[in-house]
């Protein structure tokens, strides 16, 4: 599977295939292979890559997820690459006063984090979207106040359908 993912400011495309107890990621061009075994402790596998154990701990917190390795946690939003190819198409255009979020792929919102007459910042999530049993959250491109919010949480959404409407900020 393909994924576009970021890992605080750093972006890279992912692509995964789990073969039985075997993993192997191309992260932006660059190849790792592991063997992994689960563990008795929830959500823990023991990875062995080029030789050397490592233990990961992973859990899902609010559409991202937490992946512990060796004492330090990384939150890691996980991404449909359509997702990344629509931004890249907003970004290629002129700057318009207005800013609507669109749904990068059908799904079910789960969430629904402004409400018109909120001021949101560039980056700040507004809605999330589940879609194939992961939690994709869609941020603003440019800050701005909401002007319209065009679903409702349970809402059935198509790929392209507006979710929220931003007017410019204040």
């Amino acid at each position: 599977m393909k994924f576009w993912s970021q890992l605080g400011e750093r972006e890279l495309d992912l692509e995964v295939r789990v073969q039985g107890a075997h993993l192997d990621v191309v992260a932006d061009g660059r190849a790792l292979a592991a063997d992994f075994v689960a563990l008795p402790a929830g959500e823990v596998y023991s990875l062995l890559i080029d030789g050397r154990v490592h233990e990961v701990a992973v859990e899902e917190d609010g559409g991202a997820i937490v992946v512990t390795l060796h004492g330090q946690r990384h939150r890691v939003l996980v991404r449909h690459p359509l997702e990344k190819t629509l931004r890249e198409v907003r970004h290629a255009g002129p700057a318009k006063g207005a800013e609507t979020i669109e749904s990068p792929i059908p799904g079910l919102v789960v969430a629904i984090k402004v409400k018109p007459g909120d001021v949101v910042a560039a980056g700040q999530a507004v809605v999330v979207v589940e879609a194939m049993k992961m939690q994709n959250e869609l941020a603003a491109e440019r800050g701005g106040t909401v002007e319209a919010v065009h679903v409702t949480e349970r809402q059935t959404v198509e790929a392209g359908a507006k979710l929220v409407t931003l007017g410019a900020a204040p």
